[in-house]
């Protein structure tokens, strides 16, 4: 009966030593299949996908046929059906496929009788890359997770599904119950893998490369760390396996340090500077190409925060006609303290310095302009969010800012701790009742932490200003009036030199208590 499933499964011919090479280490395989049965149309191949399974995994079974026959289906429904099959046959079909004969596989408990399994309509397929090459992916979203940072290869299609079977397909309800079956989705965010089939080949060598960082490096070096590759049950041939670590400094690429595994799974390898990021790839002289990642920073310390989050509910006074009270809520932070854990060191410190530096030139380049027409409410909320992720500092400088704009933004902080400074001007008063100014010194008197105002006179400020610990955004409309009429707020690309001119004026203006006395 073997032979006969054997030869159902057509494609089996594994006559490249490379590609037989590449294959040993796997046990089993289960091949993943959707496909639409469409009435007199036959069956179209909707995704397929082969995941190879190491030896040192048990072996699984079949699954049941799923069908669904969804909104508008009359004489058509979907299908599902995970198929298990020994890796030699599982590869045999996958080849087998490239050149359009898609057929259902054929495992031990089908009826073994007649030519082969059902035929599906699908490709002539584009092989990527190149037969029998694999591709190291850390990318397959659409895998189980335990196949993250496998070998892959992919037969896409060379044309779209047909419209017909598109529409069925993005059908809200069918897609939906591929997404069930599949655990992703591939109507709208795989759409490249509509009618594709993907060959997963995990790790068939080892499982992970654990390491190690001694306390005392070796005479010499700045940093000597010990890796050790965790093999998998029966494969003890680790002897020949390449790894190769780079080490990323603050500004650039170091030369890589590179060690190659005999009997022994474990390795130190010696580095003249500390490792800032390290990056990883790992190759075998039969498998060729095993792992790989990009360098991602060492962590050495984590500092841990607690605290208690409780719902601020602000109420905001009635502005005149068009500006009625309401209320609206903000959640707080009350800071309960951190710790750190593992050492902070001078590199650390410069690492940050760096960091900021990149962050504000890559803030320079994000887009940072806001449009606000005939939606006063939606600009306000978009000003109490930006205040509520400030971490230290608040500094609004608006020469017509009152005291029912401070309690409007000025209480959407989430953190007490953050300082909260307004810059306003004796043009916030002109033509008011003298009443305006205790209004506002009303208004900081509802704060637990009192603002800092302060009053410019003369008005020597036209422009609107809201300073975020080290953001700056300029508006072209005071928050008074915010989102009232059509108008800009705009993110600076370089704070630093408006904040060090606000700060000028700051310096220069009076404290609201002295200038109203």
């Amino acid at each position: 009966m073997a032979n006969k499933i054997a030869n159902k499964n057509k494609g089996l011919g594994l006559s490249s030593p490379l590609v037989q090479e590449n294959w040993s280490g796997y046990g089993q395989a289960v091949v993943h299949l959707a496909w639409l049965q469409d009435g007199d149309q036959g069956g179209h191949l909707l995704f397929g996908m082969v995941e190879l399974r190491p030896s040192e995994f048990p072996n699984i079974v079949s699954s049941d046929e799923q069908v669904f026959r969804g909104e508008g289906m009359s004489r058509s429904c979907l299908h599902y059906r995970r198929f298990a099959l020994s890796a030699t046959d599982a590869i045999g079909w996958y080849q087998g496929s490239m050149d359009g004969d898609v057929r259902l596989p054929v495992d031990q408990n089908d009826d073994p009788q007649g030519d082969g399994g059902v035929l599906l309509r699908g490709g002539p397929f584009s092989p990527c890359p190149a037969w029998p090459t694999l591709e190291a992916s850390n990318k397959l979203d659409f895998a189980p997770d335990w196949v993250q940072g496998s070998r892959a290869h992919f037969l896409r299609p060379a044309a779209d599904l047909s419209a017909r079977v598109l529409a069925t397909v993005q059908c809200e309800v069918n897609r939906r119950q591929l997404e069930r079956w599949l655990h992703f989705d591939l109507v709208h965010f795989y759409s490249d893998q509509l009618g594709a089939i993907c060959l997963v080949a995990p790790n068939p060598l080892f499982r992970s490369i654990e390491k190690s960082h001694l306390d005392t490096p070796t005479d010499g070096s700045a940093e000597t760390v010990a890796y050790k590759l965790i093999g998998r049950a029966g494969q003890d041939d680790v002897d020949g396996t390449r790894l190769e670590v780079t080490n990323e400094s603050l500004r650039g690429r170091l030369t890589p340090v590179v060690a190659k595994f005999t009997d022994d799974p474990v390795r130190k390898l010696e580095f003249t500077s500390p490792i800032y990021k390290e990056g990883r790839t790992v190759t075998h002289p039969r498998y060729g190409l095993l792992a790989w990642n990009e360098p991602m920073p060492l962590i050495r310390a984590i500092r841990v925060g607690w605290g208690v989050v409780r719902q601020k509910t602000v109420e905001v006074p009635c502005g005149g006609k068009k500006k009625p009270a309401y209320n609206y809520s903000v959640p707080e932070l009350e800071d309960g303290g951190a710790t750190v854990v593992g050492r902070i060191d001078d590199e650390g410190m410069e690492a940050r310095a760096v960091a900021a530096a990149r962050r504000r030139a890559e803030r320079a380049t994000e887009n940072a302009e806001h449009w606000f027409q005939d939606a006063r409410r939606d600009a306000a909320q978009f000003i109490r969010d930006e205040i509520g992720k400030a971490r230290y500092r608040v500094f609004i400088a608006d020469p017509y800012f009152l005291g029912r704009e401070l309690i409007e933004f000025g209480g959407a902080t989430r953190q007490p701790r953050v300082e909260v400074r307004v810059l306003t001007s004796v043009l916030a008063f002109k033509r008011k009742t003298s009443t305006d100014a205790a209004t506002l010194q009303a208004a900081v008197a509802a704060f637990a932490e009192k603002p800092s105002i302060r009053v410019l006179n003369p008005p020597r400020l036209h422009d609107r200003f809201l300073v975020v610990d080290e953001t700056v955004w300029f508006s072209g409309n005071s928050l008074n009036s915010i989102g009232e009429r059509a108008a800009m707020i705009v993110r600076l690309s370089y704070p630093e030199p408006i904040v060090a001119h606000l700060e000028g004026m700051w310096a220069t203006a009076t404290p609201l208590a002295d200038w109203s006395a």
